[in-house]
């Protein structure tokens, strides 16, 4: 019967000289460094491993609240572009209302343009005619100044009225812009929201915050 001893030095024998042979068919003899690190100092590449981890964690967690304001800053843009929409869609209705009007004091200022004419007209037949219309006559005197003043207003309103018309479409053609440039920060906005994390590495300052001064 085989004993313990002799089983145990049996086995040590032959798993040394299988490791003996193997190591002089490959040219291979272990120093002390393959000994305490046989896998090739694995433990240095888990160490930078894990101190890379750590760095990455702490820029994660920089980076975390900067996404989130720039979240809420977007979230803050998007009723001002709605704002803007409304507006220019307002400046719209405002140009056609206006060459609206312009068209009307035109109209106005056509018709009353022949009226000083014919009290004149009336008023002259009225100095040929009997004493009697002479009160007459003075009362349409009285009509004409007034007409003629109406009818200068008139003339200035239109003209002032034919000035407003450019201007108003002016006013429609920018507000269209700002409407159009409006309409692409809205568009943007999942764009901005991906590419915030790559731009708070620069380590911007936040919307209506001042930067801080080199120390």
């Amino acid at each position: 019967m085989i004993t313990k001893k002799l089983w145990t030095a049996i086995v040590l024998m032959l798993g040394a000289g299988s490791a003996v042979v193997l190591c002089a068919l490959n040219g291979f003899f272990p120093a002390v460094r393959d000994v305490s690190d046989p896998l090739g100092r694995p433990s240095k590449l888990s160490l930078e491993l894990i101190d890379s981890a750590g760095q990455f964690d702490t820029l994660t967690a920089i980076l975390v609240p900067k996404h989130a304001r720039l979240a809420s800053d977007i979230q803050t843009l998007t009723p001002l572009a709605n704002d803007l929409e409304g507006l220019t869609d307002k400046a719209g209705e405002l140009s056609g209302q206006a060459k609206t009007l312009n068209a009307s004091t035109s109209t106005v200022s056509e018709i009353a343009a022949p009226l000083p004419d014919l009290i004149v007209k009336v008023t002259g037949r009225a100095d040929t005619a009997s004493p009697t219309v002479a009160g007459l006559s003075t009362a349409v005197g009285a009509v004409t100044t007034q007409l003629e003043a109406i009818n200068h207003g008139l003339t200035t309103v239109q003209g002032s009225l034919g000035a407003l018309g450019p201007k108003a479409a002016a006013i429609s053609a920018t507000l269209a812009i700002v409407r159009e440039e409006a309409a692409h920060v809205q568009e943007f906005g999942p764009l901005l929201a991906v590419i915030g994390p790559p731009v708070n590495d620069l380590n911007l300052p936040a919307l209506g915050v001042a930067p801080a001064p080199p120390s």
